[in-house]
C-alpha cells in the first residue's frame, strides 16, 4: 500500500526536521578523524570534578642478610592533578517562515544565523582547538606538581632531585635525539628510570616536511656524510590545531594526556517562547589536561626568518626567542589542586 509522508504543520515541523538536522550535525562532526584521539586517552567521567592523586614510589631493593629483618620503606602522599567537566554549546534557529520559503534551504541542514553542519564541525574543532591548547600553553601553564607541563625541575616526591622533559632548539636530528634521550632519563617519584621510550613525534604543519625528512630518510637528515639514519620509526603525527615551532614526542604507554567526557554530544530542538519558531541545539560537557608529565617532552623551537632588503644581501636569521603561542588559550590546563 503506498504511503504519504506527513504534512509539515506550525504543530510538527520541528518534529520533521530534528532528525534531518540531527543526522547532518553528527555526519559533520565524524567526517575528519580526530586527530587528538591520537594523542590522548579519553575516558568518561563519572562525575562533574575527577581527580589523580600523585603517590610516591619505593626505592631500589636493597641487599639483606640472612635471618634479618626485612628492608622498609615507604611513599609519601603527593600532589593532585584535578578536573572539572565545562559546558560547550551551541545553537541556531528555524524560523516558520523559513521553513515554509525554504529560502536558506532549510531541509539540507541551514537555518538563521547557522546550520546543523556548522554546528558539528564547530565542534570538531572546539575539541581539537581545547587538546592542542594542552601541548601549546605547556611551556607556561602551572601544572599540579607547581611546574608547567613541560619544566626542566619536576620535583620528585620521594627523591630529592628533579627531572626534566624540555629541550630547547628548532626540530633536526641532532635535537630530536636529545630529545630522545632526555625521555629515557625520566624518572619516577623515587628516582628509578621508568624506562619511557618516544614512540610518537606531534608537530604543527609547518614542521611537517621537516619531520618526516628527520624520521624517513634513509641516511642522516640534515648532513652530507654516509651515516644511516639511526632514529627509530616514530609516527608522526601533523595537528592542524598547532601553528609555530614547538614540537613534541611522546610514549603513549604512559597516561598523560587526557580527554574526559562526561556528556556525550546532543542535538535537539525546543520551541521559542511565545513564538511558532524552533531552536536546534547541541550541547556536550569535557574537560582536557594531564595527569602526569612522564611519557612526553616538549621542544620550543626557533622560528627561522628572512631579511629581505633592495639595497642589502638577504641572510637567513634565526630567531630564538622560542615562540610557543600555538593555539587558542581558552582551554584551561592547570588542573591543580593541593590535598
Amino acid at each position: 500500500m503506498p504511503t504519504t509522508a506527513a504534512m509539515m504543520t506550525r504543530a510538527n515541523f520541528a518534529n520533521l526536521l530534528t532528525p534531518i538536522h540531527k543526522k547532518i550535525f553528527f555526519d559533520s562532526y565524524n567526517e575528519v578523524p580526530s586527530v587528538y584521539k591520537k594523542i590522548f586517552k579519553t575516558e568518561k567521567m563519572d562525575a562533574k570534578t575527577q581527580t589523580y592523586p600523585h603517590l610516591g614510589a619505593l626505592g631500589l631493593w636493597a641487599q639483606n642478610t640472612e635471618g634479618s629483618k626485612f628492608n622498609h620503606d615507604k611513599f609519601d602522599q603527593g600532589p593532585v592533578a584535578s578536573f572539572e567537566a565545562k559546558r560547550f554549546d551551541k545553537a541556531y534557529e528555524l524560523t516558520w517562515e523559513l521553513v515554509q520559503d525554504d529560502l536558506y534551504n532549510v531541509m539540507k541542514g541551514l537555518g538563521k544565523g547557522g546550520s546543523a553542519r556548522g554546528l558539528g564541525r564547530g565542534l570538531r574543532a572546539t575539541e581539537e582547538t581545547e587538546t592542542a591548547g594542552v601541548l601549546a600553553n605547556g611551556f607556561s601553564n602551572v601544572g599540579y606538581d607547581g611546574k608547567a607541563l613541560f619544566a626542566a625541575d619536576h620535583p620528585l616526591i620521594n627523591s630529592s632531585s628533579t627531572c626534566s622533559n624540555l629541550i630547547t632548539g628548532a626540530l633536526t636530528d641532532t635535537t630530536l635525539k636529545n630529545a630522545m634521550t632526555l625521555m629515557r632519563q625520566q624518572k619516577d617519584e623515587a628516582g628509578i628510570v621508568i624506562q619511557a621510550s618516544a614512540k610518537r613525534l606531534i608537530v604543527a604543519p609547518e614542521q611537517e616536511f621537516t619531520a618526516k625528512a628527520i624520521v624517513n630518510s634513509i641516511l642522516q637528515s640534515g648532513t652530507n656524510n654516509n651515516d644511516v639514519n639511526t632514529i627509530p620509526n616514530l609516527e608522526v603525527v601533523v595537528w592542524d590545531f598547532l601553528t609555530g615551532p614547538a614540537w613534541f614526542i611522546q610514549d603513549p604507554t604512559f597516561d598523560n594526556l587526557l580527554f574526559l567526557r562526561r556528556e556525550e554530544p546532543i542535538f535537539d530542538s525546543e520551541r521559542i517562547q511565545d513564538q511558532m519558531d524552533y531552536r536546534m541545539f547541541g550541547y556536550t560537557r569535557f574537560d582536557v589536561g594531564y595527569c602526569d608529565w612522564r611519557g612526553l617532552v616538549g621542544a620550543t623551537g626557533t622560528r627561522e626568518s628572512i631579511n629581505v632588503g633592495s639595497d642589502t644581501e638577504n641572510t637567513g636569521n634565526t630567531d630564538t626567542t622560542g615562540d610557543t603561542g600555538n593555539t587558542d588559550t581558552t582551554g584551561d590546563t592547570s588542573n591543580t589542586e593541593n590535598p
